[in-house]
């Protein structure tokens, strides 16, 4: 990869595309970080990204299957209308990560780390929430944002 593109001063927006293996992201990768990538109706199957820093990403109309970012960090990213099923996020950060109409299935997101994140329409089915930890999430409810205080919001249906 080209060291000179670094640090982008604009984001690549990729439309429609399937990623298939972790070697088709490759060529975006900057020193394990994917950043200021807008990904529009994409689609991610057996994608092994252990440890990959998303920093200032867009996920719209996306679908996930067979994921795997343990140990990865989402940054001030955004996932709408998108539906992550069968994958590993345990130990994965999110930090300021704003998620609207998004459908986790089947996800291992143990020991997991949501801070500064909003919830919207977004539900957590039949995954592992053990252990995840969370400080000023907030979930939309009844017209307006509400604080946290406790795990019950994320009962695993």
């Amino acid at each position: 990869m080209d060291t000179n593109n670094s640090y982008r001063d604009f984001p690549i927006i990729l439309r429609d595309q399937d990623f298939v293996h972790e070697d088709t992201l490759e060529k975006y990768i900057d020193w394990g970080a994917l950043p200021r990538i807008s990904f529009v109706n994409c689609s991610f199957e057996n994608v092994d990204l252990d440890g990959t820093v998303f920093g200032s990403c867009t996920f719209e109309n996306c679908t996930f299957n067979n994921l795997d970012t343990r140990k990865g960090r989402f940054s001030t990213c955004r996932f709408e209308n998108c539906k992550i099923t069968n994958s590993n996020m345990t130990r994965t950060e999110f930090y300021d990560v704003y998620f609207k109409d998004c459908e986790f299935l089947n996800v291992n997101l143990a020991a997991s780390d949501f801070d500064e994140c909003k919830l919207k329409s977004t539900k957590f089915l039949k995954s592992n929430l053990d252990l995840i930890s969370i400080d000023d999430v907030k979930v939309w409810q009844n017209f307006r944002w509400i604080q946290i205080k406790d795990f019950s919001i994320f009962k695993n249906d």
